[in-house]
């Protein structure tokens, strides 16, 4: 228990000492991010944004061409890639493009950790999308796509600070994985809803991150809902850090809430074994 105290007095210091840098969302990103929630988003700015970056543009095709999109003929155009999938999806591409720059590590152990930490928000993102639509509210698949990408972002930003810590001599050696797990565990919620205000992303996304665990949840807020479900749903599954094969989802107050039956949250997991094959 010393230990972990100390480690957690250190984490605390990095973090509000400004030591731990995490990439900010990016700038272009954050854009298309705003663009794609207005009522009539402007198709040709986000094609724009997305040309602007080179690398990016590589990365969205890759994406738009793979199984996981199920195309029949090769996409070579971003245009042709909105035109295909939807611009919605392609600005959710661009998010996992993004984001996933966050997730890496010299030391073999923490890159295994952010690789299961990120199939885990890939899961997320998809499944909360999915139940949007099953749900009847289309009009949240964005948002929820990209509430459940970032609602376990403080974990990702505990680990890069552990990680940071380490590499400055602070602790001699990496702390053991079960000791990064708790900490993470206990300490996401909190320093996700910080970074996410930092990042200057919506109170929704912000509340999401913060919430995504309490005990109790109500009706009123439908987007935490479905990323709740979605967070279950992919821990049921073993994507990502935490595997519980015997969660009932649809016995869970979120399922009821949300209407949804047992066949349909069967689907939703065959849905999710799609997301297993997606190379990203």
């Amino acid at each position: 228990m010393k230990q972990q105290e100390s480690l957690i007095d250190i984490v605390n210091e990095f973090i509000t000492s400004d030591k731990t840098v995490l990439r900010p969302f990016d700038r272009n990103t954050l854009r298309i991010q705003q663009e794609i929630r207005k009522e009539e988003p402007d198709a040709r700015l986000i094609e724009k944004l997305i040309a602007s970056d080179p690398a990016l543009t590589s990365q969205v095709l890759r994406l738009a061409n793979s199984a996981f999109y199920k195309g029949l003929t090769k996409i070579s155009t971003i245009q042709n890639a909105m035109i295909r999938i939807g611009t919605t999806e392609i600005a959710n591409i661009v998010s996992l493009v993004t984001h996933q720059k966050n997730f890496h590590s010299k030391d073999a152990v923490v890159r295994e950790i952010l690789g299961k930490l990120w199939a885990h928000s890939v899961g997320c993102a998809i499944g909360s999308q999915w139940l949007a639509t099953k749900c009847g509210r289309r009009d949240l698949c964005h948002e929820a796509f990209i509430a459940g990408l970032l609602h376990d972002v403080g974990k990702l930003f505990l680990i890069t600070t552990i990680d940071t810590v380490r590499a400055s001599g602070r602790i001699a050696s990496r702390p053991p994985p079960e000791l990064m797990r708790e900490l993470m565990d206990s300490m996401h919620a909190k320093y996700g809803h910080s970074l996410l205000k930092t990042w200057n992303l919506p109170d929704a996304y912000c509340e999401v991150a913060l919430r995504h665990h309490d005990e109790e949840c109500g009706d009123e807020d439908i987007l935490l809902l479905l990323v709740r479900l979605g967070n279950y749903t992919c821990r049921k599954m073993g994507i990502g850090l935490n595997d519980d094969p015997s969660l009932l989802l649809a016995a869970t107050p979120e399922a009821h809430f949300l209407g949804l039956s047992e066949l349909a949250l069967a689907e939703l997991e065959i849905k999710l074994e799609d997301v297993l094959q997606l190379s990203l």
